[in-house]
């Protein structure tokens, strides 16, 4: 379709061109497109294969490349970009507050090679912090004490560890002094990590036996708690954020023959991750510097090549699938009639929906994954261009009711627009371990993107106008009614090709062409594309 396009800007210039003008001609004049848009039977193959390589690979194509300039798309893209700071630059804010760092090199301009470092393992026997901590702060929450006061609660516990009170609360009083001395070490700056760990976890033994049964909160039987606990609460995610990455790097994540299952799994394994270490990979171990804690720069570079290792894995095992699917049919269209075809295609969303949620949470790429994702990004919106395809056959509307096509045609553009986003999401990244080989693959990999999403459009507004002709007024429930069913699927449609805008970079030219409403109505601007 894009014949003698040179680079990706082209490719992507002529996409929006072409789905704006669409658009408009459909949506705005309410007409069906004068013509039909002809596809080259080289933009329509499902699947290449590069003789030279094991991987994914779309058609050849000329081999210059023009980089695009990175671009705002939401709040969270932009949080995404002011978090990425370099190694240097969290060192050189930590030194700004003169904090003590264990032995760590201030000077380096670029992330640390691979090096060896301590393996931080947790004692055996010994409960995560985090747990610990939290079950300290639920206390007197969940099952509150009957007593009115310390003194009276007191007693019960003492009852009920069937001793004396008096020898009882001469017990309490030498745990809170053990606990305040912890407390003061705990302090202390310069200290190693098996220190801290240390005396950590001798606050949290303590803060645990003065808890007693966990009926009163825990500032009532230890008021200097407020004092500490916040940064209590930081160490201790500290701590166990070493650990777990000290003992991920050094594991390996089985694979099971059901690929949906292995995906949700590795979906948890990251979730958990992301709310454990928090912001402390993308920024360098940032706020762990400036805390004063010893930061292990070595650690957090091998976590985050771990973790981008994870999705190369993933993307090698997609390939395999694609493959033995590629040995089963002939084309997309035989693919959307099996039931591996719909679990496939499942797996490749969901995929690219964790790969690009990991490298956004390490906070960069490389060449060879975006290339990857970018044809399985083709692979995926021809097949949902097929079943839209299939949809708009005549036969196939007849047999179904409009309440749902429209219901199907709808989940069809979310997940088409779901796939967008991941693009978008690993785009804004920055670029590492650069790939001659894929740098110059990737012009090819965006024309058949391009020449796809096309193909996905015109199927999509013929579907609604064909709907909206075949479609008769229904009274009742309003989410029957055409005139209703025709917003729900130009929204859904547009806010596809509002994705397709900003992956594209064209947002500030023609963002304001399309606008979709949180109020579910749908605007199109009218404005002649000539840049």
């Amino acid at each position: 379709m894009f014949n003698g396009l040179r680079s990706e800007h082209d490719a992507w210039t002529t996409c929006i061109k072409v789905i704006l003008g669409l658009l408009e001609d459909s949506l705005l004049k309410g007409a069906l497109p004068s013509t039909k848009i002809k596809f080259n039977e080289e933009n329509r193959e499902w699947l290449k294969f590069n003789e030279s390589t094991d991987t994914l690979s779309a058609p050849d194509s000329p081999s210059s490349y023009n980089l695009k300039r990175k671009r705002s798309f939401s709040n969270s893209a932009q949080d995404r970009k002011l978090q990425k700071l370099s190694s240097s630059l969290a060192n050189d804010i930590a030194r700004s507050l003169s904090v003590s760092l264990d032995d760590i090199d201030m000077t380096t301009t670029s992330p640390l090679p691979a090096q060896p470092f301590n393996i931080y393992t947790k004692p055996v026997n010994e409960e995560n912090p985090m747990p610990a901590l939290r079950r300290i702060s639920m206390s007197g929450t969940l099952n509150p004490t009957s007593a009115s006061s310390l003194e009276q609660w007191l007693e019960l516990q003492a009852q009920k560890n069937h001793m004396p009170f008096i020898e009882y609360k001469h017990r309490f009083n030498d745990k809170q002094k053990e606990l305040r001395q912890e407390l003061d070490l705990l302090q202390k700056p310069d200290q190693h990590f098996e220190a801290l760990r240390d005396h950590l976890s001798k606050v949290l033994r303590l803060a645990n036996e003065l808890s007693g049964d966990h009926t009163l909160p825990f500032i009532e039987v230890f008021p200097e708690w407020t004092i500490y606990e916040n940064k209590i609460n930081k160490l201790a995610s500290y701590i166990q954020s070493v650990e777990d990455m000290s003992y991920s790097v050094n594991s390996t994540i089985p694979q099971s023959d059901d690929l949906s299952k292995d995906i949700k799994r590795l979906q948890g394994l990251l979730e958990s991750k992301m709310a454990l270490y928090g912001d402390a990979l993308i920024q360098n171990g940032l706020e762990w510097k400036a805390m004063g804690m010893p930061v292990n720069d070595s650690l957090l570079v091998a976590t985050k090549e771990w973790l981008h290792n994870l999705c190369v894995g993933l993307l090698d095992v997609l390939d395999t699938e694609c493959k033995k699917a590629q040995e089963l049919v002939n084309n997309m269209e035989e693919l959307i009639h099996l039931p591996m075809g719909e679990n496939l295609m499942e797996c490749i969303l969901t995929g690219l929906e964790f790969i690009a949620e990991a490298s956004s949470f390490i906070g960069f790429t490389s060449h060879k994954l975006a290339y990857d994702c970018c044809v399985l990004a083709a692979i995926y919106e021809q097949w949902i261009s097929e079943n839209l395809e299939h949809m708009n056959d005549g036969s196939d509307m007849v047999k179904k009711t409009p309440k749902r096509i429209d219901i199907r045609f709808m989940q069809l553009m979310d997940n088409a627009t779901r796939v967008l986003s991941s693009l978008y999401i690993l785009e804004e990244l920055e670029i590492r371990h650069k790939d001659i080989l894929h740098l110059s693959s990737s012009v090819a990999a965006v024309e058949n993107l391009t020449s796809v999403l096309v193909e996905l459009t015109v199927t999509a507004i013929s579907i609604i106008e064909t709907d909206q002709k075949n479609a008769s007024k229904v009274t009742g429930n309003i989410m029957t009614n055409p005139q209703t069913t025709f917003i729900y699927m130009g929204e859904s449609l547009l806010s596809f090709a509002d994705k397709i805008v900003y992956l594209a970079g064209r947002e500030y030219q023609d963002g304001h062409r399309i606008q979709v409403s949180i109020f579910n109505q749908v605007y199109i601007n009218s404005y002649d594309c000539t840049q």
